[in-house]
């Protein structure tokens, strides 16, 4: 089964003002509009994800059969089967962290969402890009300071008016008490 939340890059408990500007970026500034230059396959995808994510009983269907395939797997949006595993259990958190990127000096702030002992999750207004290194530190607290790396990234999307990056970030050694560094 197709994850129509991750063809659109939302989340999902996303609203259809959410839903139609997703779709709306997705073709014009990632040029996936046929049009543009995009595959028609492709677009005939974002569409059917949209027309169901924006019907309210089409959705509520699809979300029930999505919830009943979370335990077998389900694909991604080219089609493999996509497994949830972890190397180490993760524990959801809610704390504020600052990070710095190797190349600028510049510290940005970030909430983190879940964490374990090989990484975390956070959330962001920094665009982030997969294989940047960065310090994480609790807030105003370096000596307790974290390196990682960006292993993954995408646009979350909590409202119309403000773009938020949500990144996974694996850490370069294996922290076994990285809830009381965090949550400081």
């Amino acid at each position: 089964m197709r994850n129509y939340y991750e063809i659109l890059q939302v989340s999902r408990d996303a609203g259809p003002e959410v839903i139609a500007a997703a779709r709306r970026a997705i073709f014009s500034s990632m040029k996936k509009h046929p049009d543009l230059g995009g595959d028609s396959a492709e677009a005939a995808l974002i569409n059917e994800a949209y027309e169901v994510l924006t019907d309210p009983a089409r959705r509520s269907a699809y979300d029930a059969k999505l919830a009943s395939c979370a335990g077998a797997g389900v694909e991604k949006s080219g089609g493999e089967r996509f497994e949830e595993r972890r190397r180490a259990p993760r524990r959801e958190i809610n704390t504020t962290v600052s990070f710095c990127l190797d190349f600028d000096l510049c510290w940005h702030s970030a909430r983190v969402r879940d964490v374990s002992v090989l990484g975390v999750r956070i959330q962001t207004h920094a665009q982030l890009v997969t294989g940047q290194h960065l310090v994480i530190a609790p807030t105003n607290l370096a000596s307790q300071a974290i390196h990682g790396t960006v292993k993954w990234t995408r646009m979350f999307h909590p409202s119309v008016f403000e773009r938020v990056y949500e990144a996974g970030i694996e850490f370069s050694d294996q922290i076994p008490d990285v809830e009381g560094r965090l949550e400081v």
